[in-house]
This record gives structure tokens, sequence and C-alpha cells, in this order.
């Protein structure tokens, strides 16, 4: 076992495998960095290059670039509250005010350095627990599933810092858009509005730029100027970058309990990456000692998901080459080179491959220091985009993202919807609801909505009474209460 592993890191060392590797590093950044582009149009492109390589060099190619791609997409997220990925969307919370207030550098530093620790830890916490995970896994059926994603939608309340009722409202109507499309358990067409397009539902990469960047592209365009207000320091000098990195290192009980987070969430097969951030995110804003601070420009609101990121993609490697079952849909692509190098994914892989899956934990723990690394070095010049005033900025992100929604499906109508879902989100953003909390209501809903249909066919009413459901369900209460519990000792303290 141990010449296993040590021949599998080994091979990262082969300078061929490094080039590769390299290679696939930029791809990912420019991917995570441009909206829209995400990890999995990436490996989708990456895959047709595999042919003809060896499992190593082939896996470690696309482990590589697919490492660095929500790195990327944490530097849009925070410079021009734009996420770069979906799961980047709870980043941009905090981030974002961050960057008004002049710390761009700052939110840089913590953002970059806890997803690069996020990922190093994933992957060692992966290579911990290959051998004893899975009966934790096989222990999680549909309705613990279920009220996993019950805990992350719980979370909404958290995202309404100027308004509670507010935030339920969005994130409500997030619901509703994600109910569009086919009712996986009847077949009943909802919500289409007589449209065949709408019978496959909206579709993650839309709906987020619909949300994020559309409104704000808008409303920069209406202000003018430049993101940052003038007279707003917006220079990133490497004592900036480093007190984020510091931050990370003051908030690190708060790091290690986000990436456990991460991991945990990844391993759960068809749960998904976007479920575990918002948790983290959720979880670091009820635990704090100042939660009223959230959404205002706090760094604690950028460690957690970015420290929750790049780990969820070591748990989700997990039951994909143990199990063979995809732990999200970029596991699911990853799948089909598994097939193309003649490698089997299942109960035997660990056994018969152990070698080759350490050569996928070492690349994705390369690539998270790399890719972190180019970023650092970069950040000083990115801030330099929130200077540019809108008559240029604005007309090159809208073609950037309306080419980003087009790439989801290669379909001219997920530009239409993009732009008319921008409009309820511009009007979301002007008249104080949270856009976050409709995000993570439409992320959510769908998956929500699948593992209600399955528990209650499979179990009846009673499905809850499990008991990895009932710890789910006491967590949940104790997350929703423990802020307005606070409020009011809060209170009752000062009268």
């Amino acid at each position: 076992m141990v010449a296993s592993i040590v021949q599998g890191l080994l091979v990262l060392l082969r300078p061929d495998i490094m080039l590769y590797m390299l290679a696939a590093m930029a791809s990912g950044l420019v991917f995570g960095i441009l909206p829209g582009l995400a990890g999995l149009t990436l490996l989708a492109i990456l895959i047709p290059f595999t042919w003809g390589m060896d499992p190593y060099k082939a896996l470690a190619f696309l482990m590589a670039g697919y490492a660095v791609c929500y790195t990327g997409g944490s530097v849009t997220a925070i410079l021009l509250n734009i996420p770069g990925t979906g799961p980047n969307a709870a980043t941009l919370v905090d981030g974002f005010p961050m960057t008004q207030k002049g710390e761009a550098g700052r939110a840089l530093g913590a953002a970059l350095t806890a997803s690069a620790m996020g990922g190093v830890l994933g992957g060692l916490v992966l290579a911990l627990l290959i051998p004893v995970v899975m009966p934790i896994v096989m222990a999680f059926g549909s309705p613990e599933c279920f009220f996993l994603v019950v805990m992350g939608i719980s979370f909404i309340a958290a995202l309404g810092r100027e308004s509670m009722l507010k935030a339920f409202i969005a994130g409500l109507l997030g619901l509703f858009v994600s109910f569009s499309g086919y009712h996986a358990g009847t077949g009943f067409a909802r919500y289409t509005l007589g449209m065949t397009y709408l019978l496959d539902g909206v579709k993650i990469i839309p709906c987020a730029l619909a949300v994020f960047a559309l409104p704000e592209m808008i409303a920069l365009m209406y202000r003018g100027g430049a993101i940052v207000k003038k007279g707003t320091p917006v220079n990133a000098p490497a004592s900036d970058i480093k007190r984020g990195a510091k931050d990370v290192f003051q908030h690190l009980w708060l790091f290690i309990r986000s990436s456990i987070i991460g991991t945990f969430v990844g391993v759960i097969p068809g749960v998904g990456g976007d479920v575990a951030v918002w948790v983290a995110y959720g979880h670091a804003k009820t635990t704090s000692k100042h939660p009223e601070e959230f959404g205002l420009g706090t760094v604690e609101g950028v460690i957690a998901p970015e420290s929750c990121n790049n780990a969820k993609e070591g748990g989700g490697l997990l039951p994909t080459l143990a199990l063979g079952i995809p732990g999200s849909s970029a596991m699911a692509i990853l799948l089909g080179a598994f097939l193309i190098v003649g490698i089997q994914p299942g109960p035997g892989f660990l056994q018969e491959h152990l070698d080759v899956a350490f050569t996928m934990v070492g690349a994705l723990v390369l690539g998270n220091i790399v890719g972190t690394g180019v970023c650092m070095l970069a950040a000083t010049k990115l801030v330099k985009i929130t200077q540019v005033r809108a008559q240029l900025l604005a007309p090159f992100i809208l073609c950037i993202i309306s080419l980003g929604a087009f790439c989801a499906r290669n379909s001219i109508f997920d530009i239409f919807l993009m732009y008319a879902l921008g409009m309820v989100g511009w009007a979301m953003r002007e008249l104080g609801y949270s856009r976050p909390a409709f995000f993570l209501g439409f992320v959510l809903g769908g998956i929500a909505e699948r593992y209600f249909d399955i528990s209650l066919a499979s179990y009846g009413w009673t499905f809850f009474l499990t008991p990895i459901s009932l710890g789910l369900i006491a967590i949940t209460i104790f997350g929703v209460a423990l802020e307005p519990t606070r409020a009011f000792l809060r209170r009752r303290k000062a009268q």
C-alpha cells in the first residue's frame, strides 16, 4: 500500500506530466475568472485531449485544471460582484463589500489563502479517509440527503442582513424558479409559460449571471464612474495581501470547520458543492461573535466559503473513485475520462489502482498551491479592474457573460433567459431583496424536491425517523434559533 502511494505521488515529478499540468492550470484559471466558463465546461473541453495518454498523465492533467477553477472564480466575485462559478456566489456576499471599502487586496489574500489551504486539507482528508469513510457514505440515503439540503436552505435567514422577511421572499422566489420544467417523479410540466425551452428547467449558469452579473453592470452603467467610488484607495500592495493571508490563520478554527464541512458534504453523492458553500457561510455567521457584520464586508464571510469551496472537491472524488458514483456533475464528466484511459471506477478501484488515486489527490493539492501562487502574484494588477470606467468595462463584461451563458448549453435561448432574469435581479437589487438568498433557494430547491420525492416514495411520511435525519433536523433547528436567541439575550441584558 505504501509503495503504491509513493509511486502515485512521484509520478507527478515527471517533466511531461508537470508540463501538461501547468497548461491545464493556466486554462483552469482563465475558465474560473471568466464568468460562466466553469469547471464543468473546462473538463468537457479538456477530455478530448486525453486520447492516447497514459492514466497518470490524463487524470493529473484533468485534476490540475479543475482544481484551480474555483480559485480563479473568487477573483471576479470579489472584484466585480460576479461569481466566476456557481459556488463562488457565497464569496461575493462579503468579498465585494470589502472591495467597495478599499480592501480588495485583503479580501483576495484571504480568499486565495483559504482556497489553497482548503484544497490541500481536502486532499489530505481524502487520502486519510479513503479506507474508512465508505460506511459513512453508504449510511446517507435519500432522507439524510434531503435534510442536509434543508439545512442549507435554512441559512436563507442568515442572508437577510437588512430584512429577514425580504430574504425569505427572495428565497421563495428562487425556489419557485427552480421548480420550472418537468417534475422528475410525475413527468408533469410546470411553470413553463408554454415554452418548450423551459421544459428542461432553468440552468444554474444563466441564472447566476442574471442574478449577480447583469444587475451590477446595469447599476454601473446607470451610475457611471468605476466600481469603487472616487477617492477610495484601490491599490493591493503586498501588505494588504499578507494581511488577508494572516486573517486565515487568525480564524484558523473557522477555516478548519469550513473545510471539514466542504469535505464531508462533497463526499455525499449528488448533493453538490453549491450546498456545501452555503452551509459553511451560514455556519460562519451563526457562530460568529459579530454576525451583524456579515454582508457588510467581513473577512470571515470570505474565509468560510472559500475554505469550503476547494475542500469539497477532495470529498467529491471519494465516491467517484470508490463507488463509481459521481459526487458532482463535474465528477460525472470525469467518469468519462476514466473510461477513455481504460479504468473502471468502483469498489475494486482502490485495491487495483491506489497509485492512480493518489496521483489525482497529489494533482488536486498541487493545482491549488500553484494556482493560488499565480493569483497572488497577479493580485496587485487585477484590482486595477475596479478603477476602469463603466463605459469601457460594462460592454466587455456583458459580452463575456453572454458568451458564458451561451456556452452552458450552446443555446441562444439561455442568453435571452439570462437577460430576462437579469431584470428581476436588478429589481431585487434596487428594492433591497437578497439576491444570494434567491440564488440559494434556486440552487437547492430542485435538489430538495428530488430527494423529498424519493424519500416519500421509499419510506412514506415517516422517512425522517432515521438517526442521521433526526440529528440533521436538530442541527438545523439549533442553527436557525441561535441568532434570535442571542438577540433576545442581548436585549434583556441591555434592559
